[in-house]
């Protein structure tokens, strides 16, 4: 079974954090933090199973609802333009490979 593990831990009074990613979302986030401000990190490892596990500053930790509740009523010409878009970064996506 594969490893699903996600957590960041902290302690009062600190002012870093340490966060442990399988998700590869967040792992491209801490990824490209780490190559525009690697100076504020005390600590970045990339483990064999593709994870990471870094040491951040604690003001870098967001918790945050997103959009919940709130739906937005797009225009036609509004979700042809997002049509286009999707299709043109699949078609993008599909030639990387």
């Amino acid at each position: 079974m594969e490893n699903n593990e996600n957590m960041i831990e902290f302690t009062t009074h600190c002012h870093s954090a340490t966060v442990t990613f399988t998700n590869p979302k967040h792992i491209r986030i801490i990824k490209e933090l780490y190559k525009e401000h690697k100076d504020e990190f005390k600590y970045f490892k990339e483990n064999k199973d593709n994870s990471i596990c870094a040491k951040i500053p604690l003001k870098w930790v967001r918790i945050s609802a997103g959009r919940t509740g709130t739906k937005r009523e797009l225009t036609e010409e509004e979700k042809q333009a997002l049509r286009e878009r999707l299709a043109a970064g699949r078609e993008k996506a599909a030639k990387k490979k």
